[in-house]
Formats: C-alpha cells, sequence, structure tokens
C-alpha cells in the first residue's frame, strides 16, 4: 500500500504520516534536525510533490524507482505546518506535521504557557492603565492573530478530551417526571396518585359486580392516570453551560475560518500562506467542537448560556474542574487583543519570546516597585469595537521613580539626538532596556537586556549582539568626549545550564554566562527566562540583574 513515512536523516525509526498517521511521540520531530519523508510503493514515485506550508520541499534521488524521497529542515521552527501530497492518480492529499521545540528549550506545553502569559500580562497591565473599558470578546467578522489561533488549536484539542472523560462518567441527578397512561397500564399507582387523578379528565364507571376495585373508589376510576416517575438525566446547569460554549466557540471559529481564507491584504507570505492553512484548521476545529455539543450524553442536555458559572462541581470534581480552566483560557484566546508580534505564526517562536520577556519584565518591575507612577499609555492604543492593540515598535513605560523599561527603543546615531545618547555607528534596537536611577544605586544606569531564543552553542554566537551594545552605546560630555551608558548587559534565554562550577574560570561557555560570580564581576552574561515561572521567581530574576548591574 502506498504510504509517507518520516524519520530523521541520521537514522532511526521510522513513522507512517499519511494515509494512517502513527502516533509520533513528542520530541521527535524537532527543530533545528533534518529529516528525510520517503513515499513507498507507488507506481507514479518520480512523479510526486511534496509541500509543506505551500513551500516545495527539497526532492532527493531514489535509487528505487517506486520510492521518493524528501529532505526536510524545520530550521527555528516549531509548531505545526501543513504538508500537502500531490501524486498522479490518487490526488491531492492534506495532513499535519506538528515540529516541536528543541527538548532543552521549551516543550509543546511550553508554548502554550508563554502565549497564555503574553495574554494574561496584558490583562493585568491593562487594568493598571488610563483606560476605563474592559476589553471585549473579539467579535467574529475580524481575522485574530495568528499566535492566539494556535494557542486556541491546542486548548480545543484539551477541551475534546476533557469532554470525552466527562461522557465517560458524566454528572446526573434523579429527576422526577409525571406521565399519564390508561388506567389499565396503571398498575403500579399509589392511592395519592390515583387520588389525584380524579381532577381531570374522564371519570369512568364500573359495570360489573361484584367490584373489583377497593371500596373506598365506590366503583370510579379515571380514564387516565397521572403517575410521578424517577429517572436519571444529565440535564444538569454544568452541562447546560458546557453545551452551549461548546457550540459558541465552534460558530465563532467557523467565522473566523470564512475571514482566513479571504486573508490576502498583508504582503507577508508566510503570514498569507498560514492564513489559508488556518482556515482549513479552524473549520475541523469548529466541526469537532459541534460534534462534542451534539452527540453522546449532550443530546439529553437542554440549552443554556454559553458562560460557565462556578459550582461545587466544577470546584471539586478534577475533570470538569480542568474543563473549567480551559474555558478561562479560551476566554483569553477569544479576547479582542491584537498586535503585530500576535500576528506571527508561532513558527517564528523567537519575535513572541522577545514580546513575552518584556511584558513578563515589566509586570514583575510593577509588581516589585509598585504601581505609583506606572504609565501604560504607550503600550495600549484602544479601539472603537471594544478591542485594544500592543503597540508595535520603541515603547517605553515609566514604571516609578526615574526609572523605564523600554521595548527595542531606537539608539540613533549620538549627535542627531537631542539627548546627545545613542550609538557611534549605527542605529541600534536592543529588545529590552531598564534604564534610570534607584536601580541599585543612586546614579543613573542603564541595563541591555536582549531576548534570544536560543541554547547551548547559538548562545555563543548570541553573544556578539551584547557585545556591541555595550560598546557601541554612548553619550556625549561636556568635554566633547563620549562614554559608554551601558552599565550591564545580558542575554534572556530559556536555556538552564547545567554543571556549573564553584570558580566560573572553571565553567565552559555557555555555562559561564550564568555563573552569578562571573555576571557579578564583569556586569555581563546570561539569565534563564523560561514560560511557566512564578511572580516570585520572575522578581528574584528582576532583583538579580539590579543587583549584578549595581555590583
Amino acid at each position: 500500500m502506498t504510504a509517507l513515512y518520516i524519520q530523521a536523516e541520521s537514522g532511526g525509526p521510522a513513522w507512517q504520516v499519511w494515509p494512517m498517521p502513527d502516533a509520533v511521540p513528542p520530541g521527535a520531530v524537532r527543530e533545528g534536525a533534518s529529516y528525510l519523508f520517503e513515499l513507498r510503493d507507488s507506481d507514479d514515485a518520480l512523479s510526486a510533490d511534496l509541500l509543506i506550508d505551500d513551500a516545495p520541499v527539497e526532492a532527493l534521488r531514489s535509487r528505487e524507482p517506486r520510492k521518493a524521497r524528501w529532505r526536510w529542515q524545520p530550521g527555528f521552527h516549531a509548531g505545526m505546518v501543513e504538508a500537502v501530497l500531490r501524486v498522479p492518480g490518487i490526488g491531492t492529499r492534506r495532513f499535519e506535521v506538528t515540529t516541536d521545540p528543541d527538548l532543552r528549550k521549551l516543550t509543546r506545553d511550553d508554548f502554550d504557557a508563554m502565549v497564555r502569559e503574553v495574554l494574561e500580562d496584558t490583562f493585568a497591565l491593562f487594568s493598571l492603565s488610563a483606560f476605563r473599558k474592559g476589553i471585549a470578546r473579539q467579535p467574529g467578522n475580524r481575522q485574530p492573530p495568528l499566535a492566539r489561533l494556535e494557542f486556541l488549536r491546542s486548548r480545543a484539542d484539551a477541551i475534546v478530551a476533557t469532554v470525552e472523560a466527562i461522557a465517560r462518567a458524566p454528572r446526573h441527578f434523579l429527576r422526577a417526571e409525571d406521565i399519564t397512561v390508561p388506567a389499565h397500564r396503571a398498575t403500579r399507582a399509589t392511592g395519592p396518585e390515583i387520588i389525584k387523578s380524579f381532577r381531570s379528565g374522564v371519570i369512568r364507571t364500573e359495570t360489573i359486580t361484584p367490584s373489583r376495585l377497593p371500596a373506598a373508589l365506590k366503583g370510579r376510576l379515571p380514564a387516565q392516570i397521572t403517575l410521578r416517575q424517577r429517572r436519571n438525566s444529565v440535564d444538569i446547569p454544568e452541562h447546560r453551560q458546557i453545551k452551549a460554549c461548546l457550540r459558541s466557540w465552534s460558530a465563532w471559529l467557523g467565522g473566523v475560518a470564512e475571514l482566513l481564507a479571504k486573508a490576502g491584504t498583508t504582503n507577508d507570505a508566510e503570514i498569507v500562506n498560514a492564513a489559508g492553512s488556518w482556515a482549513m484548521r479552524a473549520r475541523r476545529i469548529a466541526r469537532r467542537l459541534n460534534d462534542c455539543a451534539s452527540t453522546g450524553f449532550m443530546t439529553e442536555v437542554g440549552d443554556g448560556p454559553a458562560l460557565l458559572r462556578m459550582s461545587s462541581l466544577f470546584r471539586n470534581d478534577p475533570v470538569y474542574q480542568r474543563f473549567y480552566r480551559l474555558w478561562q483560557d479560551m476566554n483569553l484566546g477569544l479576547a479582542a487583543l491584537f498586535g503585530d508580534f500576535l500576528q506571527m505564526p508561532l513558527a517564528r517562536t523567537y519575535e513572541l519570546y522577545e514580546l513575552w520577556c518584556f511584558l513578563r519584565l515589566l509586570r514583575a518591575a510593577v509588581e516589585e516597585y509598585g504601581a505609583t507612577g506606572v504609565d501604560l499609555s504607550s503600550l495600549f492604543l484602544s479601539e472603537a469595537g471594544g478591542g485594544v492593540t500592543i503597540a508595535a515598535g520603541a515603547i517605553t513605560v515609566p514604571i516609578g521613580g526615574d526609572r523605564v523599561l523600554c521595548f527595542q527603543r531606537q539608539y540613533r546615531e549620538y549627535w542627531v539626538e537631542d539627548s546627545r545618547e545613542g550609538s557611534f555607528s549605527r542605529t541600534m534596537v536592543p529588545d529590552v532596556v531598564l534604564a534610570g536611577r534607584d536601580l541599585g544605586g543612586p546614579e543613573r544606569r542603564v541595563i541591555v537586556l536582549d531576548a534570544k531564543y536560543r541554547i547551548n552553542d547559538g548562545l555563543n554566537d548570541a553573544l556578539n549582539s551584547i557585545h556591541t551594545y555595550r560598546d557601541a552605546l554612548v553619550q556625549e560630555v561636556a568635554s566633547g568626549r563620549t562614554e559608554g551608558i551601558v552599565t550591564a548587559a545580558y542575554l534572556l534565554t530559556p536555556h538552564v545550564p547545567a554543571g556549573l562550577q564553584a570558580d566560573f574560570k572553571a565553567t565552559p561557555v555557555p555555562g559561564r554566562l550564568f555563573h552569578p560570580a562571573y555576571r557579578e564581576k564583569f556586569r555581563f552574561g546570561a539569565v534563564t527566562l523560561r514560560p511557566g515561572m512564578s511572580g516570585e521567581e520572575l522578581r528574584s530574576c528582576l532583583r538579580t540583574i539590579v543587583a549584578d548591574a549595581g555590583a
């Protein structure tokens, strides 16, 4: 049978991806590696084509006429990609391949956590801003950012799995209901039920003797008797709310799929191709959610509001509690929150990582130094429809006192700046800059933080950027000479160092960059920043950066 397989170019097991996909273990297909696709047992192998995200994959020469081979290098990509196999006689077949991040960087769940924390931090910071209008739910007539769609897709998979878990043992209750049956079928009718049935309907009189009825009835009996019965029912408020949410999400995704199918207003070919692929994915997700709401025990559930209300069931039952948390995640993903960085496909995670680092540090700084003097007006742009856009480009946020936190601030040549502060070579744009007084000392300090989604040897190459920032950013003093303004420069990375020695001189790079003594001595190095870190861990990280810069 004709089938398509994938395996690492370096060797190892092969997994079928079409027509019957195997369960590929997490981490088996990851970024930064090279893989081979092999079409086996096909009479038209030499004419077959393979495309990933609408781009042809590198074809290799095969020694066997019934086999076709392609080499695929995901590169700096992680996430889901759309693959298209075209074989004469079979037609066009579409399937998806999920590439994981390097196992030492972030897991697939960490990606979801990163998007969730971007949204959560935005909500938390927005509540401190001067805006006095909440962030509305995004209407279905505007195309959502692609990173949010990736987040919603992962939540949808978890929602389907959770509803299936609920369906295996749904909560139910004994429901009382009245049914009316002919008198000859009411063999188990009780006295009160017969007495109540005399109130309406036809009353019949017994004509035979001796009477078979109790003497108290005096030969009379209702033609129809209403019986009280109890039966198991799953039509509880929690199930009604779950069903309504599933239908609401399905309808929203269906509308979004139509918008994505018409996408083409941007010049970024990657975004256009991703939008077309996501239109099909959104339709599939919408169908899955709608099927969950229309099959199984849900057919016995009535209508309700598309809003979960906390109850003892959602609070105490682990499965229902999981659905409640997923509902909260979906609310974040459906919010009318926009921005150029959220528009990036999740495959370009390094750009999302830069925004995530800034928002995480900004929220930690507000919690560490207090909300007094914080001005977030440059971070958010309000929209007439109730939506909010995260400003793109250079952002400077005062965080109290003389302190500011900047995102992608542009340092032009110092002689063209009024402050006489800038670069002496070319325009430079560090990812994050923490500057001002009261940063471990009375004098003004400038701490440059460059977010790099890299690990191990990749960090060695990333050192060039912070070396450049530390040396090239200067200010002109009264004598006309220039002085460096960067107090400290650090890389922000998801890398977790291992094997640190007591003496940093005995620790090889890149671990040496994380050594506390190295950072304190040179005011230079790297700091670990990963999704899932608690608020206290983030504040501790911020305090460490400031303390090292002031040592």
